[in-house]
């Protein structure tokens, strides 16, 4: 069975800023998977991210950027678009 997608701000406020369609357009589909897919993602997660996101999170590539998200029972939560070499 499918899970809920949810959208947190950050992500709203990231993906606001995106502008070349190609990105958007690849990060639209991955969203559009992640509901019946969820597993998709790594597990292998910088510490930096596990330290603001918390456990559990998972993260896809897109372009220069990583989709990070956390898969419970019912949801998939999209919690952030982080610029890739902004990652420490």
């Amino acid at each position: 069975m499918p899970k809920e997608l949810r959208i947190a701000d950050e992500f709203a406020y990231a993906l606001a800023g995106i502008y070349p369609e190609r990105v958007l357009d690849h990060i639209r589909n991955l969203l559009s998977l992640l509901p019946d897919n969820p597993e998709i993602g790594s597990t292998n997660v910088r510490r930096s991210l596990v330290d603001r996101y918390g456990s559990g999170i998972r993260k896809l590539a897109v372009s220069s950027f990583v989709i990070v998200y956390r898969v419970s029972d019912y949801y998939v939560d999209v919690l952030a678009l982080v610029y890739g070499p902004s990652i420490v």
